[in-house]
């Protein structure tokens, strides 16, 4: 059975699978929109694309790991704690990429529909998806230091609690 931990992992790895949705979404759109003069954004829109579509299969596959015992004994631990750093790196990059990117600063918007407004977006839902990786990283550090999770290792016990060796 689930306990609220694990409920709350599932509900926030659900959160990243639709933040990284709509992030890599708008920066695809954006990789196929833009105008051809300016070319400088397009490695860090492609960035941003790469980071989505791998943040979103692997926010999918360790939902699936939540259900899943045997998997979950494998995959969290100190694989976990390294994946979720590994995104939050990735994520920072990506959203600092976009928002280096003098062309779409606040003070360029008018009222109509602009490439900016997709391209805000994306930053906006990149940086979302870090602070929901980082908060991953944080729970998956507590449950490793805690000893969960581990498929060979060992559990750790209070002071005094640990059973005798014979």
């Amino acid at each position: 059975m689930a306990n609220c931990a694990h409920v709350s992992k599932l509900v926030l790895r659900l959160a990243q699978i639709v933040f990284a949705l709509i992030a890599f979404a708008a920066a695809a759109s954006l990789n196929q929109n833009w105008p051809s003069p300016d070319t400088s954004i397009l490695s860090a829109v492609r960035f941003m694309v790469f980071t989505g579509v791998l943040a979103f299969l692997l926010a999918i596959f360790y939902a699936i790991v939540c259900c899943v015992e045997g998997l979950k004994r494998t995959f969290s631990g100190l694989v976990e704690v390294l994946i979720n750093g590994l995104w939050v790196i990735f994520w920072m990059a990506a959203a600092a990429s976009f928002a280096a990117y003098q062309p779409c600063k606040y003070k360029d918007f008018d009222a109509r529909f602009t490439r900016c407004d997709v391209f805000i977006t994306a930053q906006a839902f990149a940086w979302l998806s870090w602070l929901l990786w980082i908060a991953s990283l944080a729970i998956s550090i507590i449950e490793m230091r805690r000893g969960e999770g581990f498929s060979g290792g060992s559990k750790r016990y209070p002071m005094g609690t640990a059973p005798a060796i014979v």
